[in-house]
């Protein structure tokens, strides 16, 4: 056990996670509307690599462009097979001109490793790190900004906008300045941790996943790994395809889809009636029971589910209904605009 997990194993005895790795103070644990919440996200995990090809490698290998991304400067990104599927998603940064950092579900690190593993020994540049070496902390609310400079000195000041310190890197999330991601040492979360439960409500990290569904981000998890390109989980409108960079594995495919295809399926946003049973990868269907779309996060609980799905363009004026119990679900907005289907 790191020593942040124990430090919140003994400052929450009745802590616990779930079957999705999120992380909850209590089984009483509701949602939270404050100025600050915070909570840590072991659902993520990082895989690291050091060497003087890291950013090299990962722009021949990787959806988006290395050489925008710095010690202040974020990205969000995919790794994708030859057929153009996600087989991984990430948050990367580069700390220095020697190493990259990719954050991402804890439950693909080992997988991801493997298929880089495949390619990097040609390059100078390896993986490193433990599991469980850095931790990811996430802060948002109203006043968030403002707890972020008093815990680390200064906040960042836009999107992907990243700040570095002695503890750690903090990575803003959105436009407002509502959204934090604290990449930290297992020393450094587990010194600097009891300060920010301090200054903030712990709750469930599930609450940090109802907050990427709102701002429309799906991130592959084992369960959903090769099931989408890119375009049909919404990559290109976050930023996390560049299509002027050059090759990557998978590139032929994303692209011609992007210039030469015409995109079927694409990613929205639904939110339930009452809270159902359903998970990633099952499906949504249309009253007469036609199939028409696949989850790809969700996050069930209290009065309602929030949820992304893949859905078939031609079905979204019909009445859906989400899993096996075929709950009512309704859309909702995204913070991005969706471009026109020709």
């Amino acid at each position: 056990m790191s020593k942040f997990d124990q430090i919140l194993a003994d400052h929450f005895p009745d802590s616990y996670s779930d079957d999705d790795g999120y992380w909850a103070p209590s089984r009483e644990c509701g949602n939270t509307a404050t100025a600050v919440s915070a909570c840590p996200l072991p659902q993520y995990d990082f895989v690291l690599l050091n060497g003087p090809d890291s950013a090299k490698f990962l722009q021949g290998q990787t959806t988006c462009d290395w050489n925008q991304i710095t010690a202040e400067q974020a990205s969000p990104g995919a790794y994708c097979n030859i057929k153009g599927r996600v087989m991984s998603s990430f948050l990367a940064l580069a700390p220095d001109n020697q190493s990259a950092m990719l954050r991402m579900r804890r439950d693909i690190c080992e997988s991801t490793r493997d298929l880089l593993a495949k390619y990097i020994v040609f390059s100078k540049a390896e993986i490193t790190a433990p599991p469980r070496h850095y931790h990811a902390i996430g802060l948002w609310g109203a006043n968030a900004a403002d707890t972020v400079r008093e815990l680390f000195g200064e906040a960042p000041s836009h999107r992907f906008h990243s700040t570095a310190g002695e503890p750690g890197f903090v990575l803003q999330l959105d436009d407002a300045g509502t959204r934090f991601e604290c990449w930290l040492s297992d020393d450094n979360a587990a010194s600097l941790w009891p300060r920010i439960a301090g200054m903030a409500e712990v709750c469930s990290s599930a609450e940090w996943e109802r907050g990427n569904i709102a701002a429309g981000l799906a991130e592959i998890s084992s369960i959903t790994q090769d099931q989408f390109i890119p375009q049909q989980i919404n990559y290109q409108l976050i930023g996390a395809v560049n299509f002027k960079k050059g090759c990557y594995t998978g590139q032929e495919i994303v692209a011609r889809m992007q210039y030469r295809g015409k995109l079927k399926k694409r990613l929205y946003r639904l939110r339930t009636e009452s809270t159902c049973s359903a998970a990633r990868l099952d499906e949504i269907c249309t009253t007469d029971g036609t199939a028409v779309g696949t989850i790809a996060a969700i996050v069930n609980g209290g009065a309602a589910s929030d949820l992304l799905a893949m859905l078939n363009i031609d079905a979204i004026e019909q009445t859906l209904l989400v899993g096996s119990d075929r709950v009512p679900a309704a859309l909702e907005d995204l913070p991005y605009p969706l471009p026109p289907i020709d």
